[in-house]
């Protein structure tokens, strides 16, 4: 059965009324034969930008607008797939601020779990170290809302955590994640630039990439101006 490799990084803090109105959680996937491949193609963009090949790729670190725009070209050449899930912490009544990212996670997985479903694979998650996360803890929320969030466990066949310094494409993740926070906090076509060249690598489904490759939460799109004028641009400017 075929096996996709799958790494999970965010962006921006989770904190309710005190942290980033966004808090984004993103998916880098890839077919685990094309892993190394594609691992190395991190360590050319880190060459190309003059960081050292053993550093880490992190995109608060890269200087410079045209840098950036390489690095999310480059991303968008590679055969990958991303999930991105956006979570409007200003939308948020019911949930504590230290269950968001648990809760959250559960549409990400539910994606990743169509993605491999539809291609008759299986995958192997990759989630990048954070202070409150727990392997435990995280699987047993996906245990208990399989149901609620159609997270079929048996399309996953582990999952690990690792500090982003020892997975390169926990680093890819980083950058997709990171951009696409700058995109909607400066809400101007400088940033959403970066977006429109990763955009095509979005998961879609018939066609689809709205709430699936990109997917807003709580509620309707139209109760967010930034991610709302995203889409408005990333429509426009379609690869």
């Amino acid at each position: 059965m075929k096996e996709y490799n799958v790494y999970i990084d965010e962006s921006g803090d989770e904190g309710l009324h005190r942290g980033s109105k966004y808090f984004i959680l993103t998916a880098v996937l890839v077919e685990k034969d094309k892993d190394i491949g594609i691992s190395k193609c991190v360590d050319i963009i880190k060459e190309n930008v003059e960081i050292n090949i053993k550093s880490q790729l992190h995109w608060k670190l890269i200087k410079g607008y045209p840098n950036k725009l390489m690095i999310m070209s480059d991303i968008g050449e590679m055969d990958i797939t991303i999930i991105n899930i956006i979570i409007d912490t200003n939308k948020i009544k019911f949930i504590k601020s230290d269950e968001i990212y648990n809760h959250f996670s559960g549409y990400l997985y539910e994606r990743i779990c169509w993605f491999v479903r539809d291609r008759n694979a299986i995958a192997n998650i990759n989630i990048s170290s954070r202070g409150n996360l727990s392997k435990e803890k995280l699987l047993n929320f996906i245990n208990s809302n399989g149901d609620k969030f159609k997270i079929d466990r048996s399309k996953i066949k582990q999952i690990k955590i690792y500090p982003n310094s020892q997975k390169k494409l926990l680093q890819l993740a980083d950058c997709c994640c990171s951009a696409l926070g700058q995109a909607l906090k400066y809400n101007d076509n400088i940033h959403k630039k970066y977006i429109s060249y990763i955009q095509p690598k979005f998961y879609s489904y018939n066609g689809k990439y709205l709430g699936y490759g990109l997917k807003y939460v709580p509620g309707n799109i139209e109760y967010s101006k930034e991610f709302s004028e995203l889409v408005i641009y990333l429509e426009s400017n379609k690869k």
